[in-house]
């Protein structure tokens, strides 16, 4: 809700419901209470509740914080090839915990605490022909590098996201 004076403004969107709200800040208070108690919206806030307590629930029983997040954020895009699912585990490394020196092992154990796989499952994965292959180029025609090291450096541990790595990332969550 904006307000701004005497005017407020107040617009939601759940599924096929919307509602958009224009007055002052009483009015579209008023407005928004009586709204909220018609049936079309109690059944779109409990969905909204059940899906949150769905989700919660999908990821309570992981004992890693870093599985829990790495988890939904796999769930949200939608990944589901491994080289995505590494590029991801990188990307939540680099940018959510601001680790910079994350070899191999580490990527496979943040993985498997995702309770998606189990390590021997991500065992067989070669998370270091993965990274070399995303660095060397990565998808479509034009096969840009995803990850690239560096500078300083020219190890796997350190790999970050590209220009084109976080877009590809982005693509995958829209």
């Amino acid at each position: 809700m904006v307000d701004s004076g005497d005017e407020a403004r107040l617009y939601i969107q759940v599924g096929d419901n919307e509602i958009s709200l224009n007055g002052t800040m009483r009015e579209v208070n008023d407005d928004w209470t009586s709204a909220k108690d018609q049936e079309d919206w109690k059944s779109a806030l409990e969905k909204i509740r059940l899906a949150r307590d769905e989700s919660e629930s999908r990821y309570a029983n992981l004992k890693s914080n870093r599985g829990r997040h790495l988890a939904r954020l796999i769930d949200h895009c939608g990944i589901h090839r491994t080289t995505d699912l590494i590029l991801a585990a990188v990307y939540y490394l680099r940018v959510v915990e601001k680790e910079d020196d994350t070899p191999p092992r580490v990527l496979k154990q943040l993985l498997s605490s995702t309770g998606k796989w189990t390590e021997d499952d991500i065992e067989k994965w070669n998370i270091s022909l993965y990274i070399n292959r995303m660095i060397e180029g990565g998808t479509g025609d034009e096969k840009r590098p995803l990850l690239a090291y560096p500078s300083g450096t020219d190890k796997n541990r350190h790999v970050v996201l590209t220009k084109t790595g976080v877009e590809h990332l982005e693509r995958l969550s829209s």
